[in-house]
Parts: structure tokens; sequence; C-alpha cells
């Protein structure tokens, strides 16, 4: 893997938000959003080798899947989430 496929991300963050979430606030479970933003603070908290760790640790974990048999099936990103 190549140190650039991760981490990189080419937009800055002006804090515009008038484009972010398409989701009213309204609409969102509170207990939802509060566990997402857990999950992000708990990510951006990690050192750089600890996130290689997981990564490595995840693509184990996704050949071992793929050597027993499994498939990876891409889902188109406007597909129903609810069905």
């Amino acid at each position: 893997m190549a140190d650039n496929d991760y981490d990189y991300d080419e937009t800055e963050d002006n804090g515009d938000d008038s484009n972010d979430a398409a989701v009213p606030e309204a609409d969102v479970d509170p207990e939802v959003a509060a566990r997402k933003r857990s999950e992000i603070a708990e990510a951006e908290s990690l050192s750089p080798s600890a996130k290689e760790s997981l990564r490595r640790e995840l693509e184990a974990e996704m050949e071992r899947f793929l050597a027993s048999g499994g498939r990876i099936r891409e889902v188109a990103p406007d597909a129903d989430s609810q069905d």
C-alpha cells in the first residue's frame, strides 16, 4: 500500500458548512449523531502508526474473508439503505 492511499484530503475546510449533510439536523437521531461524533473523535486521536496497524488488521481480515469464499459486492451509491 502506498502511503498516499490514506489520510489525504484535497479539499480545505474553510469553515463553510453550506454543502455539508444533506439531511436536516431535525431528522438526525441525537444518539446516532453523538455516536458518530465519538467515533470521529476517536479516529482523529489515533497516531499514524496506530492507524497503519488498524489498516493492516483490516486488510488481513479481508484476505481471510475472501480466502474462505467470501465475496465483496459493490453497491451503487444511490441504493436505498432501507432495503
